[in-house]
């Protein structure tokens, strides 16, 4: 079933008939069969992507920023994201993509916050106009008149330097991604678990980072050591470029890739470390972790062990004594669990 955004959306389907389109992080794909026209999904979450893909890939594009297409669009229309700032940026990346005199509509909830756009949409356009309201939702236009020469997703970016147990090490962050302007206390825990140096360095073979977000957690391993061969991954290209950058800062080699869940993994690893995710956009989701406790299983030979911090309130400890050998509980305190799995 569609969702709310894109049922009012339909309700407008007409805007979309003629022209050249652009839709920015749908939050489903049945919206591209269901709406004529010609019509591009710009995508910043790669399950999304890869679902679209399946219908016409070569409408279809996943990137953290959007260079210039080889017409610019006549209309966009972003989806609502959880975070301000990170509508911001999309604003300004899609006023470098759109024509003279084009149409920008953000589309969303109201409990998303879709009630304040008309305020950040003031930056970009004249002529603010709420298009349509209903299902809960509201669609909000403005008018671009003379578009953006140019787009720096860097000037978005936060640059800060933390200290990891003896290791400090540089991060880089943007607006959308797990971790921006923070060291998120529940992975201070996490790698709170690592501060024994020469236990650090005595690990061997490959560690993979599930969930990566900035980038904190892969990045500390292979400072720390050197000989780990380091695998990173997130459903968010926001991320996976915040990492590449993270990496880069402090001299890094890994490998970093855009994956929905573990479906893009294709080794096995001797040390599993995350702090995944418990929410998909503003919905708790239990099933993302649920999912990657099985999959850290498989992609494990004998002796692997899974680490991963959690809010104590969430249901991951039976499901990780289910699914591994043996099961423990590193530490926690009275809002996060660090827990160990070995095969």
């Amino acid at each position: 079933m569609l969702s709310l955004p894109s049922q009012l959306l339909l309700r407008n389907a007409e805007l979309f008939a003629n022209g050249k389109w652009a839709l920015v992080n749908p939050e489903d794909t049945q919206i591209f069969s269901e709406m004529s026209g010609d019509i591009t999904g710009l995508h910043q979450y790669f399950d999304k992507y890869k679902a679209a893909c399946k219908q016409n890939a070569d409408k279809h594009q996943f990137a953290a920023n959007f260079d210039a297409a080889p017409m610019p669009y006549d209309g966009i229309v972003i989806y609502m994201p959880k975070a301000k700032q990170h509508l911001d940026m999309l604003l300004a990346n899609m006023a470098y993509l759109i024509k003279p005199s084009g149409l920008l509509m953000v589309v969303g909830e109201n409990k998303a916050g879709i009630k304040s756009v008309p305020k950040q949409l003031e930056k970009i356009g004249i002529n603010i106009n709420k298009l349509d309201g209903a299902k809960h939702c509201g669609l909000i236009s403005c008018d671009v008149e003379s578009p953006a020469s140019t787009f720096d997703i860097n000037k978005y970016a936060e640059t800060r330097t933390y200290h990891v147990n003896e290791q400090q090490l540089t991060v880089f962050s943007l607006p959308g991604v797990f971790g921006h302007k923070q060291f998120d206390p529940g992975t201070q825990l996490l790698l709170q678990q690592f501060n024994k140096p020469e236990a650090v360095r005595q690990m061997r073979g490959k560690l993979y980072d599930f969930a990566c977000g900035t980038g904190i957690i892969g990045s500390y391993f292979a400072k720390a050591n050197g000989k780990l061969k380091v695998t990173m991954s997130d459903i968010s290209a926001l991320a996976v470029y915040c990492s590449k950058q993270t990496l880069a800062l402090n001299e890094l080699q890994a490998e970093v890739i855009a994956s929905d869940g573990m479906q893009e993994i294709h080794q096995h690893f001797d040390h599993i470390v995350s702090n995944p995710p418990f929410h998909d956009g503003r919905r708790n989701e239990y099933g993302i972790t649920q999912g990657f406790i099985k999959d850290a299983h498989a992609k494990g030979g004998r002796g692997t062990r899974l680490t991963m911090v959690a809010n104590r309130f969430l249901p991951y400890p039976e499901h990780i004594e289910k699914t591994f050998f043996k099961f423990e509980t590193l530490c926690k305190t009275n809002k996060f669990c660090v827990y160990q799995g070995t095969k």
